[in-house]
């Protein structure tokens, strides 16, 4: 049996992250090994919009998220990459007196934390934002100015390059489909392919295969995978900055610096569990139609590639990280992000490899234990986009 002190399983930001800072507090990453199923960010980490906000409804994630995404926008100089970090905003377009009510209802709360939402009218938007098509039913838009765009790949290969160079283990290719445990504590890891490796702590930061891991241990997690779709078009004139999420479409879109509309939508019941990455015509047809709808000349527009990943949702749609009391000593999660999984997860890794080394949770973290459910300590997020 090979033998390391510390498993990661999972090549994404949230396991690439905590593998690296557990490999900086120790000065060295030597006795780390990381398994990815098949390779660095191939899972949702590489399949996401590449967007961050600080706006969140439950008062403990805007706290995690204003510490999360100063972490993010700072990566550039840890990691030695161009992250294409920018303040591009959030645009929320409201036709429902209910929706209404719940974004004018959250003011209070970033008003508290200094974080501004700026309405504007009907006439105001379509003045401001004259990419936007008119729908005569809306109410109100709500600008949030501090969240913004990255590009994703490079935060994924920096961290991956950083690994490298601190000597950590990196197996891709190599499923994990077994945690081993002796005696109620952890002891290592089976793969697929039979091999076994030793080691007293792992952590799952597995995406949506913590329901796979949750089941096949009874760890009671209560995590459910749900299937989006993504697309892109050909690209144009940049002139839209801001990440558009309109309500009554259910769509949320933006414009790479590149030039390409880059968005999602909801069409209908989305496909939820451990099911494969698919496309549907059905989606690709009804996104082409809410784009016509929704910003002009989008008749005229090219969709060049669609491809689909995965939000881990959780009961509250809030993440989880660290552990049970009654689980096996030393197995650590990290997930249930429920769509905000890059944005977070670097700074997330952080705390967790902290918790992991130290034993003490960071008071940011502690919110967001396992075991909040049992508890009933629910942390309900009324702001998920998709």
């Amino acid at each position: 049996m090979l033998k390391c002190e510390y498993i990661i399983v999972g090549g994404g930001i949230q396991g690439l992250s905590t593998a690296f800072h557990l490999a900086a507090n120790k000065r060295g990453g030597e006795d780390i090994c990381l398994f990815e199923k098949e390779f660095i960010g191939y899972g949702d980490s590489g399949r996401n919009l590449g967007r961050f906000r600080v706006h969140f409804g439950a008062e403990e994630n805007l706290k995690f998220a204003l510490k999360a995404i100063d972490y993010l926008v700072n990566l550039h100089k840890l990691l030695g990459y161009n992250t294409l970090v920018a303040r591009t905003g959030y645009l929320w377009l409201i036709y429902d007196e209910e929706e209404y009510k719940v974004m004018k209802r959250h003011l209070p709360l970033f008003e508290k934390y200094k974080i501004p939402l700026i309405e504007y009218s009907p006439d105001e938007t379509y003045k401001r934002f004259s990419y936007l098509r008119r729908q005569k039913d809306l109410i109100a838009s709500f600008l949030g100015p501090q969240d913004g765009t990255f590009h994703p790949d490079a935060i994924v290969f920096g961290f991956w390059k950083r690994l490298l160079n601190m000597n950590v283990k990196i197996y891709e290719w190599s499923e994990v489909k077994e945690i081993i445990v002796r005696d109620g504590n952890v002891s290592g890891v089976r793969l697929v392919d039979g091999r076994e490796f030793n080691a007293k702590t792992v952590v799952l930061a597995v995406g949506k295969d913590l329901k796979y891991f949750s089941e096949k241990m009874n760890l009671g997690l209560s995590i459910e995978p749900v299937r989006k779709e993504v697309m892109v078009t050909e690209p144009f004139k940049y002139h839209i900055k801001e990440l558009v999420i309109d309500s009554k479409f259910h769509t949320d879109f933006s414009q790479t610096f590149k030039g390409e509309i880059i968005g999602s939508a909801v069409v209908g019941e989305e496909v939820k569990g451990l099911v494969k990455r698919e496309n549907t015509f059905k989606w690709l047809r009804s996104m082409a139609y809410i784009l016509r709808n929704v910003l002009k000349g989008a008749d005229k527009i090219r969709i060049m590639r669609i491809w689909s990943g995965f939000y881990d949702m959780t009961p509250d749609r809030s993440h989880i990280m660290g552990r049970k009391r009654d689980w096996p000593h030393g197995l650590y999660v990290i997930g249930g992000f429920s769509g905000h999984g890059f944005m977070l997860g670097p700074y997330a890794g952080k705390l967790l490899a902290e918790y992991i080394l130290t034993g003490e949770e960071h008071e940011l973290m502690k919110p967001f234990t396992p075991e909040r459910f049992e508890k009933k300590k629910i942390i309900y997020e009324t702001f998920v986009i998709g």
